[in-house]
């Protein structure tokens, strides 16, 4: 009787999943409205298929960007979702619609020659969302809802860190690495290693004769961690509803700690180089040694900001 019972509420869920799929189909093509924008949003679905697979790819190599993708479009979304019934009372003027529905046919037009471009793609999709917005509820819906707007927009974009590391070394170069490198050599000289360094090199011996060098490139910079943790505390900051000074704060510590700990890292690195052999030094270079480093600074990072948090 059990068994029998189970299998009748399973057909008649599947039942109505059809009824549900069969209304939903209906209304996807019942007005020029409503065909327009499920054009658009069968492009977002074919953009999404790559966007998982960029982030599964990277959550697989041990990357922490991921974590601000799916937190800002969590945050974006619980946003939208708070503001429903406000939604369901805006209209677009004939004008907000033209413009929407232009921008939601052109994206999707100009998308089957951008596949072999993931950052374009992105853009295309950004603009048939903000289409879709537009000739859905009009300029009214982005002026009461600019903060969600930005942090799903953002989060379109699979792969933040290359984006905002591009953009950081096109506005200051390789300040950064110049800098770790130097701080490096300090702490190195700091416990009586022989260190020099030269621009973002770092050369490190026992001796004169077996000298070895390390690199201190974009990747031990740094700033990856330091994006990943000022995005994650932006990300706590509006999950708690904090004011903007405290989510200033908690950026700023993000970004400091991040800073601070990858000396250490960067000495472990010469450390692996000189003494233990090139499978340590791409063990701890690699996706498992960036994961352990990423999760004790992660970890580390949470308490902090938990305190502050409880200020």
């Amino acid at each position: 009787m059990a068994q029998g019972s189970t299998g009748s509420r399973w057909r008649t869920k599947w039942q109505q999943g059809k009824q549900r799929s069969r209304a939903l189909l209906k209304q996807s093509v019942q007005n020029n409205h409503n065909r327009i924008v499920t054009c658009g949003l069968v492009v977002v679905l074919v953009y999404w298929i790559t966007w998982l697979g960029m982030i599964w790819e990277a959550i697989a190599h041990g990357e922490s960007t991921p974590l601000l993708n799916i937190g800002f479009i969590y945050l974006g979304l619980d946003a939208l979702w708070r503001q429903r019934l406000q939604l369901a009372t805006l209209s677009a003027s004939e004008e907000d619609r033209l413009v929407g529905y232009l921008l939601i046919l052109g994206g999707a037009a100009f998308f089957p020659f951008c596949l072999s471009s993931v950052s374009l793609q992105s853009l295309l999709c950004m603009i048939i969302l903000l289409g879709m917005a537009l000739s859905t509820w009009g300029v009214e819906f982005f002026k009461r809802n600019l903060l969600p707007i930005a942090l799903l927009m953002v989060s379109i974009y699979p792969d933040l860190g290359f984006l905002a590391n591009s953009l950081r070394k096109t506005l200051t170069g390789q300040q950064l690495e110049y800098s770790m490198a130097w701080l490096g050599g300090l702490a190195l000289s700091a416990i009586g290693q022989p260190v020099t360094v030269e621009g973002s090199i770092l050369s490190l011996s026992t001796t004169i004769e077996a000298k070895k060098a390390v690199e201190v490139a974009s990747g031990c910079s740094g700033f990856d961690m330091a994006f990943v943790l000022a995005g994650v505390g932006l990300i706590m900051g509006l999950f708690f509803k904090r004011s903007w000074s405290k989510i200033a704060a908690l950026v700023a510590t993000g970004i400091a700690l991040a800073l601070i700990f990858n000396v250490p890292r960067i000495m472990l690195l010469s450390f692996a180089v000189v003494y233990w052999g090139k499978e340590s030094f791409e063990f701890w270079h690699g996706g498992i040694g960036g994961q352990i480093f990423a999760t004790i600074l992660l970890t580390i990072y949470y308490y902090i900001a938990m305190a502050m948090l409880r200020k």
